[in-house]
């Protein structure tokens, strides 16, 4: 039921993937590309954690590309601040589209804010509360609260039980 949930909420979404290649050229790029997923993470959490945004966005990216869920959600959110690049909330919600579409749960909860708060999206309180609720599902902390600021469905979703 959730996955038909899901899916009728991105069927219509103004919003669509990004391809964004990483601002890397050449022999930097090509030397990027051969490392492993998880070499990649780690270099890009490394380049994060130093404030180096720019060249943690490069790693995020070229992660994205492999479908790495984790990564498109934190391109998402250092979008939205303007870590790295210019701030644009319609792109970071693009990015947080990416990963909510394979279920991943934070990016789930992200992009249900983006549509609580109209921010890089029309403002939309169902498909927030539809979003907040599937992240909810998964344990996801924080989006049972916001699920239920969006909507009747506050005990019932808190309790199992219907409001």
């Amino acid at each position: 039921m959730a996955a038909a949930v899901l899916a009728g909420l991105f069927a219509f979404s103004p919003l669509t993937p990004i391809g964004a290649s990483p601002a890397v050229p050449g022999k930097a790029q090509l030397e990027l590309t051969t490392l492993s997923s998880n070499q990649l993470m780690a270099r890009g959490l490394m380049a994060f954690n130093a404030r180096d945004y720019a060249a943690a966005r490069d790693h995020f990216r070229l992660l994205a590309q492999r479908d790495n869920a984790t990564a498109e959600t934190l391109l998402g959110t250092m979008t939205a601040k303007g870590q790295g690049g210019e701030r644009n909330e319609a792109v970071a919600a693009a990015w947080f589209l990416r990963a909510a579409r394979r279920g991943y749960a934070p990016a789930q909860l992200a992009l249900a804010d983006a549509f609580a708060r109209g921010k890089g999206v029309p403002q939309d309180k169902a498909r927030a509360r539809a979003l907040a609720k599937a992240a909810a599902s998964q344990g996801q902390p924080g989006a049972a609260q916001l699920a239920s600021r969006l909507g009747p469905e506050r005990y019932a979703m808190l309790t199992g039980g219907r409001p």
